[in-house]
């Protein structure tokens, strides 16, 4: 049987890895905050990809990677779980 992770938490871990490592001490990365307005960029969004890839097991398809589902840690989040789920 598959383990099912929970939206939440991959949301939350995603929020965790991106204000550890991608931006300024003391900024706060809530799941609605904004990526770009973050000042993230085309590199820190591989390295996004390269944690999920390393954390889930998973493999995203570059179509996954659509404006819209990196806009944020929570939309990120949701586009995770839909190819986790598969």
């Amino acid at each position: 049987m598959a383990v099912v992770i929970e939206q939440d938490v991959i949301c939350q871990k995603l929020c965790e890895f991106i204000q550890a490592n991608l931006v300024a001490p003391g900024i706060g990365v809530s799941p609605t905050t904004s990526l770009t307005q973050l000042g993230l960029d085309s590199f820190s969004i591989i390295e996004i990809v390269l944690f999920i890839e390393r954390q889930y097991g998973l493999t995203l398809p570059d179509v996954a990677l659509s404006k819209e589902n990196i806009e944020s840690p929570q939309a990120f989040a949701a586009c995770v779980h839909h190819y986790i789920s598969l």
